[in-house]
C-alpha cells in the first residue's frame, strides 16, 4: 500500500476519532483548562482526559473509538490495509469508504453470510471480529 494513501487514511481516522471525542465533550458542556506542565504530565493528563471522554461515548462511540484505534495500531505495526483473513491487501476504495476495515469485501461477506446463517440481528452492524472466523481461515495479524 503506497504511504501517501497510508497517511490519507490515517489523516481520516484521526479526524473521525477527535470527532467521536469532541461529541461527548459537547454533550456534557464540560469544558476544562490544562496547565502548562512538562510534557509527561501533559501526557499523563491528555490519556487521562481521553479516557473520561471515552466513558462519556455510548456502545456505539465506544466500539467506533476501538475500531479506529485498531487501525491506527495496524498502522503503526506496518499491517494496516492487509486483510486479517487471508492476507491480501485490502482495495483501497473500500479503505477509502471504512478506514477501520480490517477484512476484504470478500472475507467481509464470508462473515457476513455466517453471522446471517447464525441468525444474527443486524440491527447494528458489530465490527468483525477474527473470532467469527474458523482457525483455517484466519492469518495472523503478523502475517504467519
Amino acid at each position: 500500500m503506497d504511504s501517501p494513501l497510508i497517511e490519507e487514511l490515517t489523516a481520516q481516522l484521526y479526524r473521525q476519532r477527535s470527532s467521536l471525542l469532541g461529541s461527548a465533550t459537547a454533550e456534557t458542556r464540560e469544558t476544562t483548562a490544562v496547565d502548562e506542565r512538562e510534557s509527561e504530565i501533559e501526557e499523563s493528563a491528555q490519556i487521562d482526559r481521553i479516557t473520561q471522554l471515552k466513558n462519556r461515548l455510548d456502545e456505539r462511540g465506544q466500539i467506533m473509538i476501538r475500531e479506529i484505534e485498531a487501525a491506527m495500531g495496524r498502522v503503526a505495526s506496518g499491517t494496516y490495509g492487509l486483510c486479517r483473513g487471508c492476507g491480501e491487501t485490502i482495495a483501497a476504495p473500500r479503505l477509502r469508504v471504512l478506514p477501520t476495515a480490517s477484512f476484504c469485501i470478500d472475507c467481509a461477506t464470508v462473515l457476513e453470510k455466517k453471522r446471517s446463517a447464525a441468525g444474527e440481528v443486524k440491527a447494528e452492524r458489530l465490527p468483525i471480529t477474527c473470532d467469527d472466523f474458523e482457525d483455517s481461515f484466519y492469518v495472523e495479524e503478523d502475517g504467519a
